[in-house]
């Protein structure tokens, strides 16, 4: 009996202290607060960073769900840490939007959508097959895609979104941006482009030989989306907030010369620029299915922190990357507000090493002085019942901070100065990686290296100064030069 109360007592305790365990852990604005110090440096007059999970006011809060204003002392915290709650373009959340305007936190709308998108508002335009067709795979909840020509639900999108935006507008919102998450229709791949290839009214409506060639219906449809989101969804909020920045997901530009990665970094874009969009979306995640997708068995290499750190790192830089190499040419005012993170579980195998934090805070730095101009934390719960990683939405959060409170101590730089870097490298890469920003007869560069041991490179950051020699260690370094006449000094 004894031994019985003993065992169920040890029970008891164990489960009290997983539960106190998950509540330290759990994404809460309590637990953010105490775990993500305010910036130190100022950045008024900068718009805030916004993360996709909602914040709560305690475990089993709504009011983000229910559209209920946050009280203004948790809207002045996030906006003490660089941070806001972002609010989806719909009418009920005029008062949340009154409130963060209130307490000068900054309007920021975001949301997230799938499938067929606005042809889902006008069934008619769903693609007409033979009755013997037979489907390449079954795409979900799409039991059908939409004929990409046929505007019906686009202008439903456009009629409502006109309406909603200028009601904001009569109510006295001022919006800081609108950053969309419309993974949607219409796509290029094969389901989509069989289905297109094999409807009648497709057929009648394509330009002959455009279904016939996936690449040349692939090149067709990246440039058309452009222009759909531009005509249907951009311009009508440009209609009544002609200055705010507006972004989809990973809409980047491409170009011939320089084609930019796609998030994955197995396949690159073909040439795309951003319509309307004032703003472009580079994706820098660290996401654990890039072992599939870009792990190479020739390397020899263990699966371990290290090596997939390299993998990591350099699918992250290198969209952001192209992306500012094309737009520094061809569109150099529209914004950049890449989506960051460093834990995407895609792949859940266990076997993949999640990417260190430090070197996630190192590509962070990376991407603000390759021409980040803000950011969004995309720090899902992936496994809420696992208090290690349902910690990590958290650090996502205290990282992303982190690192832009580092950036504001370099303010002007990041405020007007313009990329020196744009290079791309190779998991296998043992150089110097650096970046820079420059403003005058000044610059800021950070450079660190892959290898185990400091490497020396030589730049030219001034084109009527000479060469100057820095170090990269493998820790990660600064550097702040300043041009006096030929010379380069380095200020300490």
């Amino acid at each position: 009996m004894k031994f019985s109360v003993i065992i169920c007592s040890f029970i008891f305790i164990c489960i009290s202290l997983c539960a106190q365990i998950l509540d330290e852990a759990a994404y809460t604005l309590p637990n953010i607060i105490a775990k993500v110090p305010a910036l130190k440096n100022d950045n008024t007059g900068r718009m805030p960073m916004i993360a996709i999970e909602a914040f709560k006011l305690d475990k089993d809060d709504k009011s983000w769900q229910d559209a209920k204003p946050f009280p203004p002392e948790a809207i002045l915290e996030l906006k003490k840490r660089g941070l806001t709650q972002w609010i989806p373009p719909r009418e009920q959340y005029i008062p949340f939007a009154l409130a963060l305007q209130k307490e000068g936190a900054g309007v920021i709308m975001m949301e997230g959508q799938a499938f067929n998108g606005p042809p889902d508002q006008a069934p008619t335009t769903m693609h007409i097959l033979p009755k013997d067709y037979k489907k390449l795979e079954q795409p979900g909840q799409q039991p059908v895609f939409p004929c990409p020509l046929m505007l019906d639900g686009w202008v439903i999108t456009q009629q409502k979104t006109r309406a909603t935006f200028k009601k904001f507008k009569d109510a006295g919102v001022n919006i800081d941006a609108v950053w969309l998450d419309w993974e949607i229709e219409p796509d290029w791949r094969d389901a989509q482009w069989d289905e297109a290839k094999n409807c009648s009214r497709c057929r009648k409506q394509f330009s002959p030989g455009v279904l016939d060639d996936q690449q040349l219906y692939r090149q067709f449809i990246e440039l058309w989306r452009v222009q759909l989101f531009s005509a249907y969804v951009v311009a009508p909020i440009l209609e009544y907030y002609p200055n705010i920045s507006i972004t989809n997901w990973e809409e980047i530009i491409s170009t011939h010369e320089n084609p930019t990665p796609s998030w994955s970094g197995y396949r690159t874009w073909l040439p795309k620029d951003l319509g309307m969009y004032t703003a472009a979306n580079p994706v820098a995640y660290g996401n654990t299915i890039w072992k599939k997708y870009n792990w190479k068995k020739e390397w020899n290499w263990p699966l371990d922190e290290e090596h997939m750190d390299r993998v990591y790192t350099s699918v992250m830089l290198n969209q952001i990357s192209v992306h500012e190499r094309n737009a520094m040419q061809v569109s150099p005012w529209k914004q950049s507000i890449p989506w960051v993170d460093r834990y995407c579980a895609d792949d859940q195998d266990p076997k993949i090493p999640i990417m260190s934090r430090t070197r996630y805070r190192e590509v962070l730095r990376h991407c603000w002085l390759r021409g980040a101009d803000d950011m969004q934390i995309f720090n899902p719960l992936w496994f809420p019942k696992d208090a290690a990683k349902l910690a990590i939405a958290t650090e996502e959060i205290a990282d992303a901070v982190q690192i832009y409170d580092e950036m504001l101590t370099y303010r002007k730089f990041l405020d007007r100065g313009v990329v020196m870097n744009t290079d791309t490298l190779t998991p296998p890469y043992q150089g110097a990686i650096w970046s820079g920003l420059k403003l005058g007869d000044e610059a800021i560069i950070r450079a660190f290296t892959q290898a185990k041991k400091t490497v020396k490179l030589k730049i030219k950051p001034f084109a009527e100064a000479n060469e100057i020699e820095i170090k990269a260690t493998p820790e990660g370094c600064w550097y702040h030069l300043h041009k006096d006449g030929k010379k380069v000094l380095i200020r300490d």
